[in-house]
């Protein structure tokens, strides 16, 4: 189930997994500048954060959405949001 660009639900034999994803481009080092640039090779990174059930998964959901707001209005503007979503959820 996809919640919005970066996190979705997924499930295994035991848990309920909010995971993190997002498309990145592979890196080498560059020997001679001693920097990385990209390959132009992209792939799919996964961060993966396990909770019992889907209750406690979209509460771990809101906490990521709403860290490092800046005022009650902008986390409210995002509550409303992710509400709405919450609501689509069948």
């Amino acid at each position: 189930m996809e919640l919005n660009k970066n996190y979705r639900i997924v499930y295994d034999s035991d848990n309920t997994i909010l995971q993190f994803f997002e498309q990145r481009e592979k890196t080498v080092k560059d020997e001679a500048t001693k920097k990385y640039v990209g390959t132009g090779e992209y792939k799919e990174f996964t961060e993966n954060f396990y909770y019992p059930n889907l209750k406690t998964a979209l509460i771990g959901f809101l906490n990521k959405c709403t860290w490092g707001q800046e005022n009650a209005k902008e986390v409210l503007s995002i509550l409303n949001k992710l509400e709405l979503l919450i609501n689509k959820i069948k």
